[in-house]
């Protein structure tokens, strides 16, 4: 099964190619036979590659029809230095946001996760909330969250994240009174798992990852995040101000 994915994989980055070299928005594609012949692979490997474009919305196949290519859809841009909700970023960029996944439970964090936390005692636990963010039906961000059980005395309920309209910083300040701040972290490389699969057929995809702390504005920290973008489907951005002196 390994060996069958990695030709898959393989034939559809051949595809991509061709597609890119020889054919625009609106062009059908060869019959799969055809196709096979050209990229020197086998008809049903062809067929599931084809599969995998379809799922990454880079070709429609259509009963009577074929395989036509389709005008590329712009990926949605996200600013790194923007404390804001994902969904907003995705609306503001012009797509349809949705939720592919959402899990909550109470867990004991890891010693490395510990350490980035405001806990109130020795083994306590968090909240752990993880979501898959869509941008037009596509997975393109994957968020994990370690959340305080209880932030400026009051208890926490993070249940509402399951509606992705519910936005997680005013979630926290209205429950206990306090705003996320600031945030403070690194950019990292990563390669996708399970959350961005669409099919039985997805490829692993590089991705960029930002392992984050969130801060209150009297300085505890109390949410710990590792946010993971697709960046076949978001544009990351970075903006600065420079001051008087250029720097």
């Amino acid at each position: 099964m390994t060996r069958l994915r990695t030709l898959r994989a393989q034939a559809a980055e051949e595809l991509r190619t061709l597609i890119a070299t020889d054919y625009l928005p609106g062009d059908r594609l060869p019959p799969e036979a055809e196709l096979a012949r050209r990229i020197g692979l086998s008809r049903n490997t062809v067929r599931e590659a084809v599969a995998l474009l379809v799922a990454d919305g880079l070709v429609e196949r259509r009963w009577g029809v074929g395989t036509t290519v389709l005008e590329p859809v712009p990926p949605a841009s996200f600013s790194v230095t923007d404390v804001i909700p994902v969904k907003e970023i995705i609306k503001n960029a012009g797509h349809e946001a949705g939720l592919s996944h959402w899990d909550h439970r109470s867990v004991r964090p890891d010693p490395d996760i510990v350490a980035r936390l405001d806990l109130p005692e020795a083994g306590a636990e968090t909240w752990y909330v993880e979501r898959v963010f869509t941008v037009d039906g596509r997975p393109a961000v994957y968020l994990r969250d370690w959340c305080l059980k209880t932030i400026g005395g009051r208890p926490v309920d993070l249940t509402g994240l399951r509606d992705v309209e519910v936005d997680f910083i005013g979630l926290l300040r209205d429950q206990s009174g306090e705003t996320l701040h600031r945030m403070e972290g690194k950019i990292q490389g990563a390669i996708s798992g399970d959350a961005f699969a669409v099919g039985a057929n997805a490829r692993p995809v590089p991705l960029v990852q930002i392992v984050q702390t969130c801060y209150t504005t009297a300085g505890s920290a109390v949410v710990y995040s590792i946010v993971q973008f697709d960046t076949d489907v978001v544009d990351l951005t970075i903006s600065r101000a420079f001051g008087a002196g250029g720097q």
